[in-house]
Protein backbone atom coordinates (compact mmCIF):
# COMPACT_ATOMS: atom_id res chain seq x y z
CA UNK A 1 0.00 0.00 0.00
CA UNK A 2 0.97 3.20 -1.18
CA UNK A 3 -1.37 6.01 0.02
CA UNK A 4 -2.24 5.71 3.23
CA UNK A 5 1.08 3.84 4.69
CA UNK A 6 1.91 7.06 6.54
CA UNK A 7 -1.08 9.34 7.86
CA UNK A 8 0.14 12.44 9.83
CA UNK A 9 -3.13 13.28 12.07
CA UNK A 10 -3.62 17.12 13.10
CA UNK A 11 -6.53 18.74 14.46
CA UNK A 12 -7.69 22.20 13.32
CA UNK A 13 -5.28 23.73 10.42
CA UNK A 14 -4.72 26.36 8.41
CA UNK A 15 -4.96 23.99 5.52
CA UNK A 16 -3.67 20.51 5.00
CA UNK A 17 -2.60 20.96 1.31
CA UNK A 18 -0.32 23.50 2.50
CA UNK A 19 1.28 21.22 4.72
CA UNK A 20 1.36 18.69 2.29
CA UNK A 21 2.73 20.92 -0.02
CA UNK A 22 5.56 22.29 2.61
CA UNK A 23 6.22 18.37 3.74
CA UNK A 24 6.62 17.45 -0.11
CA UNK A 25 9.44 20.10 -0.65
CA UNK A 26 11.60 18.61 1.89
CA UNK A 27 11.24 15.72 0.33
CA UNK A 28 8.48 13.65 2.46
CA UNK A 29 7.85 10.58 0.65
CA UNK A 30 5.06 9.94 -2.09
CA UNK A 31 2.00 8.64 -0.39
CA UNK A 32 1.55 10.26 2.86
CA UNK A 33 -1.42 11.91 3.98
CA UNK A 34 -2.20 15.00 5.85
CA UNK A 35 -5.87 14.81 7.70
CA UNK A 36 -7.04 16.85 9.58
CA UNK A 37 -10.13 17.97 11.50
CA UNK A 38 -11.14 21.27 10.92
CA UNK A 39 -9.47 23.91 8.36
CA UNK A 40 -9.38 27.44 8.78
CA UNK A 41 -8.02 28.57 5.20
CA UNK A 42 -9.81 25.78 3.24
CA UNK A 43 -9.34 26.16 -0.85
CA UNK A 44 -11.69 24.65 -3.47
CA UNK A 45 -11.65 25.69 -7.42
CA UNK A 46 -10.92 28.60 -8.48
CA UNK A 47 -10.18 30.20 -5.52
CA UNK A 48 -12.62 29.85 -3.58
CA UNK A 49 -13.25 29.18 0.05
CA UNK A 50 -14.01 25.83 1.19
CA UNK A 51 -16.12 25.68 4.52
CA UNK A 52 -14.43 23.57 6.77
CA UNK A 53 -15.98 23.30 10.29
CA UNK A 54 -15.26 20.62 12.65
CA UNK A 55 -17.03 17.38 11.92
CA UNK A 56 -15.60 17.16 8.42
CA UNK A 57 -12.45 14.95 6.75
CA UNK A 58 -10.30 16.81 5.37
CA UNK A 59 -7.55 15.38 3.76
CA UNK A 60 -4.21 15.97 1.43
CA UNK A 61 -1.92 13.60 -0.29
CA UNK A 62 1.62 13.85 -1.75
CA UNK A 63 2.09 12.11 -5.00
CA UNK A 64 4.68 11.84 -7.18
CA UNK A 65 3.45 10.50 -10.41
CA UNK A 66 5.47 10.30 -13.61
CA UNK A 67 2.83 11.08 -15.75
CA UNK A 68 2.68 14.53 -18.16
CA UNK A 69 0.57 17.26 -17.36
CA UNK A 70 -2.33 16.11 -19.34
CA UNK A 71 -2.81 12.94 -17.48
CA UNK A 72 -2.39 15.00 -13.82
CA UNK A 73 -5.57 17.21 -14.93
CA UNK A 74 -7.63 13.72 -16.10
CA UNK A 75 -6.11 12.34 -12.40
CA UNK A 76 -7.78 15.25 -10.44
CA UNK A 77 -11.46 14.42 -12.23
CA UNK A 78 -11.26 10.71 -11.57
CA UNK A 79 -10.03 11.25 -8.12
CA UNK A 80 -13.46 11.75 -7.38
CA UNK A 81 -14.43 7.95 -8.28
CA UNK A 82 -12.49 6.57 -5.06
CA UNK A 83 -14.23 9.53 -2.90
CA UNK A 84 -18.06 8.12 -4.28
CA UNK A 85 -17.15 4.27 -3.68
CA UNK A 86 -15.87 4.88 -0.25
CA UNK A 87 -19.55 6.94 0.38
CA UNK A 88 -21.57 4.29 -1.33
CA UNK A 89 -19.55 1.91 0.90
CA UNK A 90 -20.01 3.07 4.09
CA UNK A 91 -23.03 4.91 3.32
CA UNK A 92 -24.80 2.01 1.27
CA UNK A 93 -26.20 5.03 -1.53
CA UNK A 94 -24.78 5.90 -4.94
CA UNK A 95 -23.67 9.58 -4.82
CA UNK A 96 -23.25 11.06 -8.05
CA UNK A 97 -20.30 13.08 -9.43
CA UNK A 98 -20.53 16.86 -10.74
CA UNK A 99 -18.00 17.35 -13.15
CA UNK A 100 -15.32 18.23 -12.38
CA UNK A 101 -14.53 17.49 -9.21
CA UNK A 102 -17.49 17.48 -6.67
CA UNK A 103 -19.41 14.30 -5.39
CA UNK A 104 -23.28 14.93 -4.44
CA UNK A 105 -25.88 12.80 -2.56
CA UNK A 106 -29.53 14.07 -3.37
CA UNK A 107 -28.74 17.23 -4.95
CA UNK A 108 -26.22 18.01 -1.99
CA UNK A 109 -22.71 18.89 -2.21
CA UNK A 110 -20.82 16.15 0.28
CA UNK A 111 -17.44 16.26 -0.98
CA UNK A 112 -14.66 18.25 -3.02
CA UNK A 113 -11.68 17.58 -4.78
CA UNK A 114 -8.53 19.90 -5.14
CA UNK A 115 -5.10 19.36 -6.56
CA UNK A 116 -2.22 21.48 -6.88
CA UNK A 117 1.02 20.73 -9.08
CA UNK A 118 4.32 22.11 -8.40
CA UNK A 119 6.56 22.35 -11.55
CA UNK A 120 10.00 22.43 -12.17
CA UNK A 121 11.84 23.77 -15.19
CA UNK A 122 8.24 23.20 -16.91
CA UNK A 123 8.14 19.50 -15.42
CA UNK A 124 5.84 17.83 -12.70
CA UNK A 125 7.80 18.07 -9.53
CA UNK A 126 4.80 16.75 -7.56
CA UNK A 127 1.00 16.72 -7.23
CA UNK A 128 -0.87 17.70 -3.75
CA UNK A 129 -5.05 15.89 -3.98
CA UNK A 130 -6.85 17.46 -1.54
CA UNK A 131 -9.98 16.18 -0.40
CA UNK A 132 -12.46 17.56 1.91
CA UNK A 133 -15.48 15.67 2.63
CA UNK A 134 -18.66 16.84 5.31
CA UNK A 135 -18.62 13.87 7.64
CA UNK A 136 -20.21 14.56 10.53
CA UNK A 137 -20.65 18.42 9.90
CA UNK A 138 -23.65 20.45 11.57
CA UNK A 139 -25.40 21.93 8.31
CA UNK A 140 -25.95 24.59 10.02
CA UNK A 141 -22.06 25.67 10.12
CA UNK A 142 -22.01 25.72 6.62
CA UNK A 143 -22.83 28.79 4.44
CA UNK A 144 -23.48 27.11 1.22
CA UNK A 145 -27.24 25.97 0.61
CA UNK A 146 -26.29 23.42 -1.50
CA UNK A 147 -24.09 21.79 1.01
CA UNK A 148 -25.12 18.15 2.39
CA UNK A 149 -23.74 15.74 5.36
CA UNK A 150 -22.79 12.48 5.46
CA UNK A 151 -24.09 11.89 8.88
CA UNK A 152 -27.58 12.86 7.14
CA UNK A 153 -27.33 10.77 4.82
CA UNK A 154 -26.28 7.59 6.52
CA UNK A 155 -28.76 8.38 9.73
CA UNK A 156 -25.92 8.20 11.91
CA UNK A 157 -22.01 9.55 13.19
CA UNK A 158 -19.84 8.26 10.63
CA UNK A 159 -16.76 6.98 12.04
CA UNK A 160 -14.02 9.40 11.04
CA UNK A 161 -11.28 6.75 11.45
CA UNK A 162 -13.01 3.84 9.40
CA UNK A 163 -14.11 5.83 6.63
CA UNK A 164 -10.59 7.23 6.55
CA UNK A 165 -9.32 3.74 6.04
CA UNK A 166 -11.61 3.01 3.62
CA UNK A 167 -11.19 5.88 1.64
CA UNK A 168 -7.38 5.23 1.75
CA UNK A 169 -7.28 1.59 0.17
CA UNK A 170 -9.86 3.01 -2.48
CA UNK A 171 -7.38 5.82 -3.32
CA UNK A 172 -4.24 3.21 -3.22
CA UNK A 173 -6.33 1.20 -5.57
CA UNK A 174 -7.19 3.73 -8.26
CA UNK A 175 -3.70 5.51 -7.93
CA UNK A 176 -2.26 2.26 -8.68
CA UNK A 177 -4.16 1.59 -12.10
CA UNK A 178 -4.32 5.03 -12.58
CA UNK A 179 -0.14 4.89 -12.79
CA UNK A 180 -0.30 1.59 -15.27
CA UNK A 181 -2.87 3.33 -18.39
CA UNK A 182 -6.70 1.87 -16.45
CA UNK A 183 -8.42 5.29 -16.65
CA UNK A 184 -12.36 2.92 -15.94
CA UNK A 185 -13.80 5.77 -17.55
CA UNK A 186 -17.30 2.95 -18.14
CA UNK A 187 -17.23 3.17 -13.73
CA UNK A 188 -16.75 7.05 -13.95
CA UNK A 189 -19.69 7.40 -16.37
CA UNK A 190 -22.00 4.95 -13.92
CA UNK A 191 -21.43 7.70 -11.27
CA UNK A 192 -21.42 11.11 -12.95
CA UNK A 193 -24.42 13.06 -13.05
CA UNK A 194 -22.94 14.76 -16.72
CA UNK A 195 -21.92 12.35 -19.31
CA UNK A 196 -25.19 10.99 -20.85
CA UNK A 197 -27.02 13.72 -19.01
CA UNK A 198 -29.01 17.03 -19.72
CA UNK A 199 -26.66 19.22 -18.66
CA UNK A 200 -26.44 23.32 -18.42
CA UNK A 201 -22.62 24.98 -19.08
CA UNK A 202 -21.92 28.53 -18.08
CA UNK A 203 -19.40 29.77 -20.14
CA UNK A 204 -18.96 32.77 -19.48
CA UNK A 205 -21.40 35.12 -19.10
CA UNK A 206 -23.15 32.88 -21.80
CA UNK A 207 -25.43 29.74 -20.43
CA UNK A 208 -25.69 26.66 -22.93
CA UNK A 209 -27.64 23.57 -22.43
CA UNK A 210 -26.72 20.19 -24.14
CA UNK A 211 -26.24 16.80 -23.27
CA UNK A 212 -22.54 15.34 -21.76
CA UNK A 213 -20.72 13.59 -24.15
CA UNK A 214 -17.73 12.27 -22.88
CA UNK A 215 -14.05 13.25 -20.93
CA UNK A 216 -11.48 14.14 -23.46
CA UNK A 217 -8.04 12.82 -22.65
CA UNK A 218 -7.18 15.93 -20.38
CA UNK A 219 -10.35 15.76 -18.45
CA UNK A 220 -12.07 18.45 -20.19
CA UNK A 221 -15.93 17.55 -20.59
CA UNK A 222 -17.77 17.49 -24.14
CA UNK A 223 -20.82 17.88 -24.82
CA UNK A 224 -23.24 18.67 -28.04
CA UNK A 225 -25.59 21.75 -27.58
CA UNK A 226 -29.05 21.57 -28.25
CA UNK A 227 -28.46 23.53 -31.78
CA UNK A 228 -26.20 20.88 -32.63
CA UNK A 229 -22.91 22.33 -31.53
CA UNK A 230 -19.85 20.79 -30.31
CA UNK A 231 -18.47 22.40 -26.75
CA UNK A 232 -15.28 21.51 -24.85
CA UNK A 233 -15.71 22.48 -20.88
CA UNK A 234 -12.40 23.25 -18.93
CA UNK A 235 -12.33 23.14 -14.94
CA UNK A 236 -12.70 26.95 -15.19
CA UNK A 237 -16.54 26.47 -16.38
CA UNK A 238 -19.43 25.70 -13.96
CA UNK A 239 -21.58 22.83 -15.18
CA UNK A 240 -25.20 22.16 -13.64
CA UNK A 241 -27.12 18.84 -14.27
CA UNK A 242 -30.43 19.38 -15.28
CA UNK A 243 -31.33 15.74 -14.20
CA UNK A 244 -30.70 15.17 -10.76
CA UNK A 245 -32.08 11.66 -10.08
CA UNK A 246 -30.46 9.69 -7.15
CA UNK A 247 -29.83 6.02 -6.80
CA UNK A 248 -30.60 4.35 -3.06
CA UNK A 249 -30.42 0.86 -1.71
CA UNK A 250 -31.19 -0.63 1.72
CA UNK A 251 -28.63 -1.54 3.70
CA UNK A 252 -28.97 -5.45 4.44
Amino acid sequence: MLIGRKVLVKGEVDSTNDIAKALAIEGEPEGTVVSASEQTGGKGRTGRHWESPEGGLYLSIILRPDLPAQDLTLLTVLSCLPVAQAIEEVCKVVPRIKWPNDVRVDGKKVAGILTEVCYRGGEPRFMVLGIGIDLNTDLSALNVPEAGSLKDVCERDVDPEHFLNVLLFKLDEFYEKFKKGDRNLDLYTRYSESLGQDIEVRLGDQKVKGRGMHLDPDGALVFRSEDGMIYRATSVHDVVPLDRGQVRFDSK
